[in-house]
């Protein structure tokens, strides 16, 4: 029989023939056998040397083989006991296995063979059992190791390393149980201002590249004050714990993102937002300061790309309400609640009407007054309804200059605003050619007024939706021209048809040099260019004679008439007799 794995064998029998014939069987096959004459000694004997196997005889006085299977599996329930049975016992036998016995051999052994297939099963048992504990083993290590994993990941960010919210929360926590902070302590939150057009342009892998360098770089400033983590997206957080001039501490991470990114063949600027709330004013566990950074953080993103603002109490009530706002425009369209007034323009010097802006108005349903434009459309440019709304605007305008009644000689010409968002989105030249076939509008009485910022994002992108809006046949307008940042040579390749010089700069005239030589500038280049110039926010008869005066070839303001219903315009057209 070849060696198995149990070693150490205990015999408990108190037939010494037996008992010694076993012991010589076992010894001869490699066994270490130790023997006791009955169940008491059996026990204490087994306390002692702990063997990997018992065999133990069934019926012996004072106590049985029973009472030792009972022994043993309170104290050693892993150890394999086998019983020992004589004649007319086999039963009993059998009972003792259902009370832990592990297999039971019958006397008298003829053929110790039988006693080897037992032991032999034994073994078999032994290595099942262990394998199975092994796998139990390996299966709970690796829960474990899955376990520590995601708590890891739960904690830091896999793809830059920082730690994430529940590992900042603790962080926080143990700053605050110190309590001798030198300083106030800060909780900014940052948020890119442009990685989603960076995913959208580049793919998503320049946006992955751009998450790790920011953190590279904002780890750079981590000092015992200065703690940096990820809140998830675009978002990170700067816990700020000993800083005596936040402002100081504000512009050091803005002029991180100050220098060009360089990922892969691309160079990149980054701006970016921040929401600052501080501890223990604004709240006073991380959560709360969290929430309240990013209150401030939407108010920096009101004011545009690269601002900061603090936290104020009354900050919440003005979110709130502009969610409010947010939630009541998405029905506004389907109810009806926008309406366009139109602002007309005269032809300087004649001082007739030449054309109108279409201008849009929305009076919700449950309020009685008109929301001010500056409150509402860049609510529907931050959330994209804009793109819906811009198409009501443009087929709703286009359809009423077909509906007024105008002299035949007299033609109007409408302007419609068209944001960045509408510009950008890829469809306006179909979306315009669509709604000059289905109102029948001449294509060159429409004019769409754009901003120099919104043609010079993506310049060749933009250059391809200009020609294409010039095939149409369409009037092209840079509005609030003299803000911005076009050149000569842009404007020659933008085909444009017509400047509206800002208001900022007629609002001064006559009195302001400065203003005027700006204007005498825009009126130069204009006439290289062979544009229509339009000076908007005219609102006296001393700035309409100056302008008219200077070479604007149309004027549009206050002085000449306020934004109009549709039916204020036909009265306009067509005087009533």
């Amino acid at each position: 029989m070849p060696k198995p794995a149990t070693q150490s064998v205990l015999i408990i029998d108190d037939d010494p023939a037996l008992r010694r014939s076993i012991v010589a069987y076992l010894q001869d096959s490699g066994y270490q056998v130790h023997e006791a004459d009955g169940g008491h000694e059996g026990l204490q004997l087994f306390a002692k040397i702990k063997p990997d196997l018992v065999l133990t005889d069934l019926m012996m006085p004072e106590l049985d083989g029973l009472g030792v299977v009972t022994a043993i599996r309170q104290t050693s329930p892993d150890t394999p006991v086998v019983i020992i049975s004589g004649n007319g016992s086999v039963s009993y036998a059998i009972e003792t296995v259902r009370q832990g016995a592990w297999d039971y051999i019958t006397k008298p052994i003829h053929d110790f063979t039988a006693l080897e297939q037992v032991i032999d099963k034994v073994n078999e048992r032994v290595t099942e059992i262990n394998a199975q504990r092994n796998r139990e083993a390996e299966l709970e290590r690796s829960v474990t190791d899955s376990a520590l994993k995601l708590q890891q990941l739960r904690s830091c960010d896999p793809l830059t390393g920082l730690p994430m919210r529940q590992q900042l929360r603790e962080l926080f926590d143990a700053f605050v149980r110190r309590g001798d902070l030198p300083h106030d302590l800060f909780v900014i939150l940052l948020d890119l201002d442009n990685l989603k057009s960076i995913n959208k342009t580049f793919g998503h892998e320049y946006g992955d590249l751009l998450l790790v360098d920011t953190a590279h770089r904002l780890r750079q400033h981590e000092s015992a004050t200065v703690t940096v983590g990820r809140l998830g997206a675009d978002q990170f957080v700067i816990l700020l714990t000993g800083c005596s001039e936040v402002h100081g501490c504000i512009q050091e991470l803005r002029q991180v993102l100050a220098r060009p990114f360089r990922l892969l063949d691309e160079e990149l600027f980054i701006t970016a937002c921040l929401g600052i709330a501080a501890f223990p004013h604004d709240g006073e566990s991380l959560d709360s300061l969290l929430q309240h950074a990013n209150a401030a953080l939407s108010q920096a993103k009101l004011l545009g790309s690269d601002k900061y603002a603090f936290y104020s109490s009354g900050l919440s009530e003005r979110l709130r309400e502009r969610m409010s706002r947010e939630t009541s425009l998405h029905r506004a369209l389907e109810r009806n609640e926008f309406f366009l007034d139109y602002q007309p323009k005269v032809t300087a010097g004649s001082w007739r009407i030449c054309g109108v802006e279409a201008l849009l108005r929305w009076k919700p349903h449950h309020q009685q007054a008109v929301v001010q434009p500056n409150d509402f459309i860049p609510i529907l440019e931050e959330s994209g309804l804009i793109i819906e709304v811009g198409r009501w605007v443009l087929e709703t305008a286009c359809r009423q200059l077909m509906a007024w009644q105008q002299p035949n000689d007299a033609p109007l010409q409408l302007s419609v605003n068209i944001s960045a968002v509408q510009f950008h989105a890829g469809d306006l030249p179909e979306l315009v050619e669509s709604v000059i076939v289905a109102t029948g509008i001449e294509p060159e009485r429409l004019c769409l007024e754009l901003t120099e910022s919104v043609v010079m994002q993506d310049s060749e992108l933009a250059m391809a939706t200009l020609q294409r809006l010039r095939q149409l046949g369409v009037m092209l307008s840079i509005d609030d021209f003299g803000t911005g940042f076009a050149s000569l040579n842009y404007l020659q390749r933008m085909q444009l048809n017509e400047l509206k010089i800002d208001r900022s700069f007629v609002k001064h005239l006559p009195n302001d040099k400065n203003a005027m030589a700006i204007i005498n500038s825009v009126l130069s280049l204009a006439e290289s260019l062979s544009l229509t110039v339009v000076a908007e926010g005219v609102e006296t008869s001393e700035q309409a004679s100056f302008l008219a005066d200077l070479g604007c070839h149309q004027l549009q303001g206050f002085y000449f008439s306020r934004p109009l219903t549709p039916h204020g315009i036909q009265e306009l057209i067509l005087p009533l007799p």
